[in-house]
């Protein structure tokens, strides 16, 4: 193993809406948000709440949780599933951000909604090797710009946020010890945003088709098929490489997609629900913020975590599936 979790930190936009209003908001009948997709609250960031400003809050909260500044820190990583613009990169705007002045490595990683699990996928071998001593992994997202209300259960689906994680090289028995990533190229065009690279591009395409490119699509029966169909010999195949049982496992810490998709998939996989990180009713799915909002809520919620094994599992689109196994 090679690092220990220091400190986590989050951050939520101000402003934020109940399940009743978004019930009206979206023209449903009363109590549909909450009863049919699990819906307590979502946050939305409002204008002066970038990616890059929501990213540095919850950066400074991690820090200072941790009693360090950010010239402690020798890398911070942006992984994030959405660019606040083309360029420059996120990490480099969150460094820019948080408004201390100095000169620190930085770099940013995108896996979609995976991309945190990515990040200490690519931290440990960092540390590992000696390459860093701290880092900093920061994920930000503002879901709700790509959102059409058109779609209710999408539009209830997704909520804004930031968390990041401080890691610190170790000798101790900690870390990812073991994780597992495979990409399955037919669920590819299952969720996407097609707009915002070089593929549909304004200078090659008329602004309607540009612009409804610009949003989010996703074909959700076929992608919560093709999770729930692959999920448990992955799990198991997962478990399997960490020389692991179900039992052994301390807390399950998932991407929060969608409420009835948590609730079938960790019900299928045969978890306990009290073992299970569920924040989906409160935050919505964040993208690749929901990973490390949902490590955030258990260490600063459940007490001394010392020696506990989490599993970290989720989807990514393209389509993704990624398992760790973190030891505090």
């Amino acid at each position: 193993m090679c690092f220990s979790v220091t400190a986590s930190g989050c951050y939520l936009p101000e402003y934020s809406i109940t399940a009743a209003e978004l019930d009206a908001k979206l023209g449903l009948e009363p109590g549909s948000c909450a009863g049919r997709y699990c819906v307590e609250r979502r946050h939305y960031a409002a204008k002066h709440e970038s990616a890059l400003y929501m990213g540095a809050k919850a950066a400074t909260n991690a820090l200072q949780s941790a009693d360090l500044s950010l010239s402690d820190i020798d890398l911070l990583i942006c992984a994030s599933g959405t660019n606040h613009q083309a360029l420059p990169y996120n990490a480099a705007g969150i460094v820019r951000e948080i408004g201390q002045l100095c000169e620190i490595a930085s770099m940013d990683i995108n896996s979609s909604c995976l991309s945190f699990l990515s990040a200490l996928e690519v931290s440990q071998a960092l540390l590992a090797v000696g390459r860093y001593r701290r880092i900093l992994i920061v994920s930000s997202e503002v879901a709700s710009v790509g959102i059409e209300n058109r779609n209710p259960e999408v539009a209830s689906m997704f909520g804004d946020g930031s968390a990041a994680i401080v890691l610190e090289a170790t000798s101790d028995a900690k870390g990812l010890f073991s994780s597992l990533f495979r990409t399955y190229p037919e669920g590819y065009p299952f969720c996407q945003i097609r707009a915002g690279g070089s593929n549909l591009h304004p200078s090659n395409n008329d602004e309607a088709r540009f612009s409804d490119g610009a949003y989010f699509e996703m074909q959700g029966r076929e992608l919560y098929r093709l999770v729930a169909e692959l999920s448990p010999a992955f799990i198991d195949e997962g478990l399997t490489n960490a020389g692991l049982a179900k039992s052994e496992i301390d807390f399950i810490v998932p991407h929060q997609a969608s409420g009835l998709g948590l609730l079938h998939l960790t019900k299928r996989l045969g978890f306990p629900k009290d073992k299970v990180i569920n924040i989906f009713s409160k935050v919505g799915n964040q993208i690749a913020a929901s990973l490390p909002m949902a490590l955030h809520e258990l260490l600063s919620t459940r007490g001394n975590l010392q020696g506990k094994k989490l599993m970290l599992m989720g989807s990514g689109a393209g389509l993704t599936l990624g398992f760790g196994i973190l030891s505090l």
